[in-house]
């Protein structure tokens, strides 16, 4: 049974079956019972829970959101295509949450995530909203990009009172907006959508560039300055697809290492190689360490390959750092 089957009859409050082992229910005090049993056992001494339960999300195979008696908001995550945890949530405002896909060249940013005393995205954001909101707005996004890093379809959201169309939203905001971040799309969503936490999956694609340096577009590519074998490049790419630890390719800690790329492929386009990678999320320098270390491969710098290095599962032989200019997130799936 799938995720959404599960969701579907929880929605009716059938319960039976549709529950992870070690699901928990979040209740409104922040309160949390632990275990499908216990869980269980709570709805079904409580069926008027589901009285009137009214689906309020678009299709996702990661969260499903609903709306209860009184305003009461509840949101369901996957796990292992069960349900795994429910977060119950009372609001006491209600307010719009708004979408925002943005395009942004990253030369100038310290990457997406508010730093103290550094220009990011998420400041920029912050900062223009807090203004047309006139209170401090806070502004989540879907991918932390590092320094460097562009974007074609990073998402974010906040929440406002104001209600304005979508078309005068995206006019007052790139008209504030600096000109190397830029509102490319705006979109009422349901109260508990969350930018980060609802991705199903994340497209990035990466710029090498084989042919003469250009100093117009240093910071939108790597120029290699020794020659590398393709065939050996595309052959290294297919190596990564499914679900890997990628230990061996992350910096700092996480809580887990374990990803799936979906898809890994090269396209040629005159003196430029354009890497493509999509995969239901990436960690901190994933990409760059992966496309760091398949040049190194590929230009005979290094001899151990991308299987070897995934079985080490330690930073012993990923050395190699591509340059963050090179990398676009260019699209985020709900």
């Amino acid at each position: 049974m799938s995720f959404l089957a599960c969701a579907a009859l929880f929605m009716k409050g059938e319960i039976a079956g549709v529950l992870h082992a070690e699901t928990r229910l979040v209740m409104p005090d922040k309160s949390v019972i632990c275990g499908g049993e216990a869980v269980s056992a709570y709805f079904h001494d409580h069926p008027d829970f589901f009285v009137g339960m009214e689906r309020i999300s678009p299709d996702s195979q990661v969260t499903v959101s609903y709306r209860i008696a009184e305003g009461g908001l509840i949101k369901v995550f996957s796990y292992d295509d069960l349900i795994g945890k429910i977060i119950w949530f009372e609001p006491t405002v209600v307010r719009q949450r708004i979408k925002l896909t943005l395009e942004y060249d990253g030369t100038l940013f310290a990457g997406f995530q508010m730093q103290k005393d550094l220009r990011t995205v998420q400041s920029e954001l912050t900062d223009v909203l807090s203004r047309i909101n006139d209170h401090p707005t806070s502004v989540s996004g879907a991918s932390r990009t590092d320094t460097g890093v562009h974007a074609f379809g990073q998402v974010a959201h906040f929440d406002t009172n104001h209600d304005f169309s979508d078309r005068k939203w995206k006019i007052i905001l790139n008209h504030a907006l600096p000109a190397d971040l830029h509102v490319v799309n705006v979109e009422k969503v349901h109260p508990l959508f969350h930018a980060r936490f609802d991705v199903d999956t994340k497209e990035y694609q990466y710029i090498l560039n084989l042919g003469d340096y250009s100093a117009l577009r240093r910071n939108q590519e790597w120029s290699l300055e020794r020659p590398i074998d393709l065939a050996v490049l595309e052959s290294e790419l297919t190596k990564i697809v499914g679900t890997h630890d990628f230990q061996s390719f992350c910096k700092g800690e996480n809580e887990s290492t374990v990803r799936t790329i979906f898809e890994a492929k090269m396209t040629v386009q005159d003196t430029r190689v354009i890497l493509h990678f999509k995969g239901n999320g990436f960690l901190h320098n994933m990409i760059r360490l992966l496309v760091g270390s398949m040049v190194a491969i590929a230009s005979g710098v290094s001899t151990v390959d991308m299987t070897a290095i995934l079985s080490d599962r330690n930073r012993i032989h990923t050395k190699y750092l591509a340059p963050s200019g090179g990398l676009y997130l260019l699209k985020i799936t709900y």
